[in-house]
């Protein structure tokens, strides 16, 4: 198998084996002596990777997942905010928060903006604005008084939703699916705003994405559920984001790699069994949200979602 073969040797002290055993020390050295006699301890010096398994099984598990699927550095495209479409506003504290930011020195790996401002369809009054930030964790109180600054100058122009992590978390491969689909994006040439030289990050490809979309679904499932439940003029925003989230989800796992609200609706209303949806178009409902008129658009919506939520209950019914 050549290179594709490691070996792996986990060392931990007696004392800690005797502990995690739940036998007496008497147990522990006799199974040392039977293993020692077949060679086991000869396998450190061949080890392609000694590790302390002393510890937590967090860090057993991120230590293995970094010699299964090493981090790469990656080629980004770094941009400004100003060429994202964003308004000029959003733009000004967007840059005036990166600069505060990047000054925090090399402990500070990526910054970017996920969503609608990376995909540069920025609509006025309707989006949040998702930030990724890859920073070591020591850097984490001075990242937060910079977004409490970033969140007075944005004041109600937008509605920040950061998302922090750190750069051993992501070569662990402990990642949400949005922060996977996030990552993805990135390595397909969305932009970012900041991005350290030597910055690494986890290859993220559409079959995780796709395991992923099943992981996720559920719980985007019980959320519209409960928001259903209290439909009004005042939730019609989420509502419909949970709508298209859950279609988009819905085409990855049928490989189906739709973007836009308006285009993954159309497409998932081409699921086996799925009426077409008669929801108004994405800029009907932003402009309608945007100029208090929610009244005239919740009906389709709330609709649309109880059509896709008895079709998906009927779906999975035993």
């Amino acid at each position: 198998m050549g290179n594709l073969l490691q070996i792996v040797y986990l060392d931990a002290s007696f004392a800690v084996r005797v502990g995690r055993s739940g036998t007496p020390a008497q147990a522990v050295a006799a199974k040392d002596e039977i293993k020692m006699s077949r060679g086991a301890h000869q396998v450190a010096a061949l080890a392609d990777h000694v590790i302390d398994n002393s510890g937590s099984i967090a860090a057993l598990r991120a230590r293995l997942q970094r010699i299964a699927a090493p981090p790469i550095s990656t080629a980004l495209r770094v941009t400004t905010p100003y060429g994202l479409g964003l308004p000029a506003a959003v733009a000004a504290s967007t840059a005036d928060f990166t600069d505060a930011v990047r000054a925090y020195g090399p402990g500070v790996r990526l910054i970017a903006l996920t969503g609608s401002p990376g995909e540069g369809a920025w609509i006025a009054g309707w989006p949040d604005l998702d930030l990724l930030v890859i920073a070591e964790h020591e850097a984490t109180g001075r990242i937060q008084e910079a977004l409490d600054q970033y969140r007075a100058d944005l004041s109600d122009t937008a509605t920040l939703g950061p998302t922090l992590v750190t750069p051993g978390e992501l070569t662990a491969g402990r990642l949400t699916p949005r922060l996977a689909f996030a990552l993805h994006q990135l390595q397909q040439g969305q932009p970012v705003l900041h991005a350290a030289p030597d910055v690494e990050l986890p290859t993220v490809t559409r079959d995780e994405l796709a395991l992923a979309a099943v992981r996720e679904l559920p719980q985007v499932i019980l959320i519209m559920r409960r928001l259903r439940t209290h439909a009004g003029p005042g939730t019609l925003r989420q509502l419909y984001k949970h709508l298209v989230l859950a279609c988009r989800l819905l085409l990855r796992e049928h490989d189906q790699w739709q973007s836009g609200p308006d285009r993954i609706l159309a497409a998932a209303s081409r699921m086996p069994g799925l009426n077409a949806f008669s929801v108004p178009s994405l800029a009907e409902i932003s402009t309608a949200w945007r100029d208090g008129g929610s009244e005239n658009t919740l009906e389709p919506v709330v609709a649309a979602v109880d059509q896709f939520l008895a079709w998906y209950a009927a779906q999975l019914a035993a």
